[in-house]
């Protein structure tokens, strides 16, 4: 009996509109990102707020790469995608950012900006150094 019951609530719902209502609002696969997925921000203040820049040379290189997007010349789903991908990383995000967009839009006819003035900074394996890292002298 309690069965019954139980189908016939949830028929008189359904008929009504309110299970309806509630498939429709919590079973939708949400829009797809624009800007990294907040709404109410451009895409330079995500840039910036979602990698975590401190210093004037990276906010100077993410309105660097938000120039490039606005012009058209750096796809915005090739931005945002690694945006999101970056922002999974709890250490040094930004840093992550620079070099996977800069591996990702190889294939592109696209020039990013220059990482050696970016102040990334491989610093222990002679790798890419920026303005503000100083040499490793020779051993």
């Amino acid at each position: 009996m309690r069965r019954f019951l139980w189908a016939i609530a949830i028929a008189f719902a359904w008929n009504h509109g309110t299970l309806t209502a509630y498939a429709q609002t919590s079973f939708t696969v949400p829009p797809a990102f624009d800007g990294g997925g907040v709404v109410g921000l451009d895409l330079e203040t995500q840039l910036q707020k979602g990698l975590k820049a401190r210093r004037p040379v990276e906010f100077q290189y993410i309105s660097e790469i938000v120039e490039l997007v606005e012009k058209g010349e750096l796809p915005r789903k090739l931005v945002v995608t690694t945006f999101l991908a970056a922002q999974q990383r709890r250490r040094h995000p930004l840093q992550w950012f620079q070099l996977a967009l800069e591996s990702r839009a190889r294939g592109l006819d696209v020039k990013l900006p220059n990482l050696d003035l970016q102040a990334v900074g491989i610093s222990s394996n002679g790798g890419t150094h920026g303005v503000n890292t100083p040499p490793i002298p020779p051993r």
